[in-house]
């Protein structure tokens, strides 16, 4: 189950920020199983760190390919390891429990009192939102001087991110000490992976994270990376929606991960909980459990990012007589807000125009325009703003197949501009590209839930490709899952707890 360098573990590469007594950050994949030590004289550690009270044989980290899982376990070491501040329980007979790790989090091996750390200190985040060949920047601290962190060209620190307010947070120095303050930003501020309510005083390796950037202070520098604004993680982990109060379980042990680019379909039968799902990840109905947008947790800072997750209208239409920079203008004006000048939205407008190729049209009414490009203008309506994920139940609702085609088509030309976007359908099979000749099925992940006959509430029968999903049911097309797990009464062959109990097993490598 967790063979190292294993091909599914490499396909869920993440990356560690390491800082050791170098102070020069470096960035080490993960791409399997590792172990992480003290480097010395014939060391067989795969990662190796220049410290003195790291020991030879550390921790280690591996993949879990029944849940895509990411693990740290503390060998028993004579430090041990604290991760977001919490150091873990271990011994030098069983070492710890492996825990699971999470976009953003921070692990170090210092002495006790973490706001005072030792020479020799090791900090590392785990990032699934950084490449390997990340860039990274320093600037340095002056006495005396604040430290403006924002978008505008004269911050001290420039964050050329839409994200990112104008002067989003400042570091103050006052008599020896750094004060950390969110300057009422859209968006906030992340220290040690919580999200700040107030002012806070600041430490040696103290973690800042703004939008998709990642600051380290040290005593005389700030490190912080150039974000790749490519990269992009969804985990969802829903260990149970329930209702009247607690009485009635509507979703159980939920657990997928989604990349940029994927374009996913929920299936499910009847009250199997598609639509609570959606808007258990929408933010509109919490749920018991975690939903991860690149590190930042939904339901503990939510205000942040609900505006990185939207919901898309049944149907993209236009109005046919304005013409296409007016109608990415006036969306503009809604998504982005007050905060955002005339200028940033034009910006803004110009960048979609570039990316999506249809600036030579700006000025084109949309009725004149071709179905060609009035479908690249709907891709550039939705890509306004600081979305990153789309969720749309049942966007084929209603209509034929033609418009079912065009509507998927549309859909997955957003997905394919590094954002995930999530589909219920009842008609999958329409969303296929037939361009060259060779059918090929647009959706990259599929997710099925089935309800349970025990608790009658929806658990994970499947997640993966499609392509494995009509092969682990046994049919050819997607639709047709349903008629495998629907109850006899809808006329399905009733094998929903098969499933469920099968893909359980499966997860824990049974």
């Amino acid at each position: 189950m967790n063979e190292k360098n294993s091909g599914t573990a490499a396909k869920n590469a993440v990356t560690l920020l390491i800082l050791d007594k170098t102070k020069a950050p470096k960035m080490v994949e993960l791409t399997g199983n590792m172990t992480f030590g003290r480097d010395f004289p014939y060391s067989t550690c795969d990662i190796r760190v220049q410290s003195a009270i790291v020991g030879r044989n550390h921790g280690e980290f591996t993949f879990n390919s029944a849940d895509g899982g990411w693990y740290y376990t503390d060998k028993g070491s004579q430090n041990g390891t604290y991760i977001n501040g919490e150091k873990l329980a271990s011994s030098p007979e069983t070492g710890s429990a492996p825990f699971k790790l999470t976009d953003g989090d921070i692990l170090r091996i210092d002495r006790r009192t973490l706001n005072s750390p030792h020479d020799d200190a090791v900090l590392m985040v785990f990032r699934t939102s950084l490449s390997a060949d990340e860039k990274w920047l320093e600037y340095q601290l002056a006495p005396g001087a604040d430290v403006i962190i924002g978008r505008d060209k004269g911050c001290s620190i420039v964050i050329p991110d839409m994200m990112v307010s104008r002067n989003h947070a400042i570091i103050k120095n006052i008599e020896d000490k750094w004060i950390l303050s969110d300057n009422n930003s859209t968006n906030g501020v992340s220290l040690n992976s919580k999200l700040m309510t107030e002012e806070t005083e600041i430490f040696d390796h103290d973690v800042i994270r703004i939008s998709d950037t990642t600051l380290i202070f040290l005593r005389d520098r700030i490190i912080y990376n150039c974000a790749n604004v490519a990269n992009l993680s969804l985990y969802v982990d829903i260990e149970k929606k329930t209702v009247n109060f607690g009485k009635k379980t509507l979703l159980k042990d939920i657990q997928a991960e989604f990349q940029n680019g994927d374009f996913v379909l929920i299936l499910g039968g009847s009250g199997a909980g598609k639509t609570t799902l959606i808007r258990a990840i929408l933010g509109e109905s919490k749920a018991d459990g975690r939903i991860i947008l690149n590190g930042e947790d939904l339901y503990k800072n939510f205000k942040k990012v609900k505006s990185q997750i939207g919901l898309v209208p049944q149907f993209l239409t236009l109005r046919k007589n304005d013409t296409v920079r007016q109608t990415l203008l006036d969306t503009a004006g809604i998504k982005l807000g007050r905060g955002y000048t005339q200028k940033d939205r034009e910006d803004e407008v110009d960048r979609i125009l570039e990316l999506v190729g249809i600036k030579e049209h700006q000025e084109k009414l949309i009725g004149q325009l071709s179905g060609g490009q009035q479908k690249k203008v709907s891709v550039a309506n939705q890509l306004i703003g600081f979305q990153k994920v789309f969720i749309c139940d049942e966007p084929d609702s209603g209509l034929d197949a033609a418009s079912r085609m065009q509507q998927m088509e549309i859909l997955k030309e957003i997905s394919k501009q590094n954002k995930i976007v999530m589909v219920i359908s009842h008609e999958p099979d329409d969303a296929v590209d037939r361009s060259s000749g060779r059918p090929r099925v647009l959706f990259t992940k599929v997710i099925v839930l089935a309800r349970s006959s025990e608790d009658a509430a929806g658990h994970l029968a499947y997640f993966g490709t499609p392509k494995g999903a009509m092969e682990y049911f046994g049919v050819n097309r997607l639709q047709d899952i349903m008629l495998k797990i629907n109850p006899e009464t809808e006329g399905g062959e009733g094998k929903a707890d098969y499933f469920i109990e099968t893909y359980s097993k499966m997860r824990r490598g049974e």
